[in-house]
């Protein structure tokens, strides 16, 4: 399949879901954008202690349980087509989904930190966005804070439990993770949980040809 043939089948899909907007989004990017995101790097060699959530917070292994408590809730449409994303980790089989629990077990922070053994699955479902990092290092993605928890301080401490529990469990350095640069959000939301800007990534279209390119830079010249 021709790449340009790949990207309608997608614009497609999206249609068939209901998801105009998102393939309305996706057709402009494809023709002729520049997406910048920082590239941050959080390093288990070095201790961090993050602003604690508003509940307490435990870090556990995505599961069956867990992935019906989260993916299996009524959110707005808005919601629902992020939601749909995690899912599709889910069920496409990436490995590194934890889960930050309340201690009554319900999630409120998930986020996959994905090992460099499924390098090959990274690139077929993401395309060339991610480098190759080596055995030691964790490729992080798909965060998703449920409706209920947020505004209540979890990301910080919800990224940072659940990076850690990733670490432990494939014997990680290092784990990487590229929020858009224009998503204050997200980017204080990393630095909270532990993360620091090391570069950037430029994910350049023109009439549906991708380039990558990954470059140094400081957190000043993201702006933060």
């Amino acid at each position: 399949m021709s790449r340009i043939t790949d990207r309608l089948a997608v614009v497609a899909r999206q249609a068939r879901s209901g998801d105009w907007q998102g393939a309305t989004a996706d057709v402009r990017r494809w023709l002729n954008s520049d997406t910048v995101s920082a590239r941050m790097r959080r390093d288990f060699s070095i201790p961090f202690t993050p602003s604690p959530a508003e509940v307490p917070l435990t870090a556990v292994p995505l599961d069956a349980e867990l992935a019906t408590k989260l993916f299996d809730i009524e959110v707005s449409p808005r919601d629902r087509v992020y939601l749909e994303r995690r899912r599709s980790f889910w069920e496409t089989g990436f490995e590194g989904g934890f889960v930050a629990v309340t201690d009554d077990g319900e999630p409120a922070y998930l986020q996959w930190l994905i090992p460099n053994h499924q390098r090959d699955l990274l690139t077929e479902y993401f395309g060339p966005l991610f480098p190759d990092l080596g055995p030691d290092g964790l490729i992080v993605e798909g965060a998703w804070v449920p409706p209920d928890f947020r505004k209540r301080k979890v990301m910080g401490e919800g990224l940072s439990l659940v990076s850690e529990a990733a670490a432990a469990h494939f014997g990680a350095a290092f784990a990487i993770c590229f929020p858009e640069a224009g998503n204050a959000g997200a980017v204080k939301g990393s630095q909270a949980g532990g993360y620091v800007i090391e570069g950037r990534r430029i994910d350049r279209w023109r009439f549906a040809r991708r380039s990558v390119v990954f470059e140094p830079c400081t957190a000043a010249d993201l702006g933060y």
